[in-house]
Parts: structure tokens; sequence; C-alpha cells
């Protein structure tokens, strides 16, 4: 499958991110993200109940502090574009405090 054809659209179709990509920036997140993440989306998550994807007894753990794997919240975001923007925000945020770190550690060593 080329790069192409596995582009997803984020932010109401204005940037594309690929699955690939979109993996990696769950990766990113960290126990704390995706348990907040489970709280963020969980009208994505009592669907996917619905839908027979996932059990009460998987949900209520994740409720109770039990990360979700990351393919599990792949397909949430792959369903919802504010869950994919959501991740897209937490990983920059990540990313700006570890370059301002990096920044000052760098300051400090000259």
């Amino acid at each position: 499958m080329s790069v192409l054809q596995t582009q997803i659209p984020v932010n109401r179709g204005v940037n594309m991110i690929s699955e690939k990509d979109l993996i990696f920036l769950i990766s990113m997140l960290d126990k704390e993200d995706k348990i907040e993440f489970v709280e963020e989306f969980r009208e994505d998550f009592e669907q996917q109940i619905e839908e027979k994807k996932l059990s009460w007894t998987a949900y209520y753990k994740f409720l109770r502090g039990y990360a979700p794997a990351d393919e599990r919240i792949l397909e949430i975001a792959l369903a919802d574009e504010d869950a994919k923007q959501w991740i897209i925000e937490r990983v920059k945020a990540k990313a700006q405090k570890a370059l301002q770190i990096i920044s000052e550690i760098e300051g400090n060593e000259e």
C-alpha cells in the first residue's frame, strides 16, 4: 500500500496524517495520557462496546487506571477527528517541553 493510500484526514481535512505516523504519535503518549484519553473520549469507547469491539470489563479497567493498548487508541482516533487532534496536541506539547529542556541543557554546557 502506498503512502497516499494510507493518508487519513486530520483537522477537518486540512492536514493529512498517515496511519503509520498516527501510530508513532500514539506511541509517544505515556500511561497518564492514555488514561486521560479514555476519560476524554468515553463516548467513543462506549460506542465500541455497542459495536461489540470492546467488553464492559475492559472498559471499566480503563476507567480505573489501566492504559489501553496503542491499537485501541488508534481505532478511536481513526473514527474520531477530535481524538486525532487531541493526540497531536498532546504530543506537540510534550515535544515543546522536551525541546525547552534540551535548549536549557545545551545553554548550560557553554
